[in-house]
């Protein structure tokens, strides 16, 4: 079972909300109008603010956000309450779970251990610290690699954003979407040809565990 990080295991939105006005105000830039949250949890962050019309700006603040970010953004996060029952019910019945997530590896992996989250996966799959890895299919074929005979179609997603669906969907994979992230908007429209990757939708991390069957 894979797992987005940002909006499905942590509430990380204010520390990247934060990091991301750091970099516009670094560079000198109007913060953009409407739910920021919603436009800049999911995406990689280089392409979000080099779709923001920043011009040669662009690099500076995409380096001002990942200096915040690591130093500081990274920990004003908290884990959804019931997350680490999931995780554990899952373990229990013997269910092998990766994280797949478009945040860079070294601070998703350090965000997993601080709430003590690593454990429980045997891949932590992030995007690569030069950017050449981000989007969240390359990120979801990195962490298949680093499983053994495991075929896609025995494989869920468990993500909060259209992201996480086109991205599995990228490899045949189903996605169960969670409510309680940043998402909701994504899917208020027909989804389309996505609509056949959507293999559930819950609202709570106890709907999530009778979603999977456990």
């Amino acid at each position: 079972m894979i797992f987005d990080l940002d909006g499905t295991l942590t509430d990380s939105a204010p520390g990247i909300v934060s990091s991301f006005r750091h970099a516009l105000s670094h560079v000198g830039a109007p913060e953009p109008t409407g739910d920021i949250a919603s436009r800049v949890v999911g995406p990689p962050m280089h392409i979000t603010l080099g779709s923001m019309g920043l011009g040669d700006r662009a690099d500076d603040a995409i380096a001002a956000y990942r200096a915040d970010y690591g130093e500081r953004g990274w920990a004003v996060n908290e884990m959804f309450d019931g997350i680490r029952d999931v995780l554990a019910r899952l373990r229990d019945a013997g269910v092998p779970m990766v994280v797949a997530t478009s945040k860079s590896e070294p601070i998703a992996a350090r965000i997993l251990e601080h709430f003590g989250l690593a454990e429980f996966f045997q891949v932590i799959a992030g995007a690569s610290p030069d950017g050449v890895r981000s989007s969240k299919a390359d990120v979801i074929e990195h962490a298949l690699s680093q499983l053994d005979d495991v075929p896609s179609a025995g494989v869920v997603m468990v993500g909060d954003r259209v992201h996480d669906v086109e991205g599995a969907a990228a490899h045949g994979i189903g996605t169960v979407v969670v409510d309680w992230g940043y998402g909701a908007t994504d899917f208020d429209g027909d989804p389309g040809e996505l609509a056949e990757w959507i293999i559930g939708r819950v609202g709570t991390p106890e709907q999530l565990l009778e979603e999977l069957h456990v």
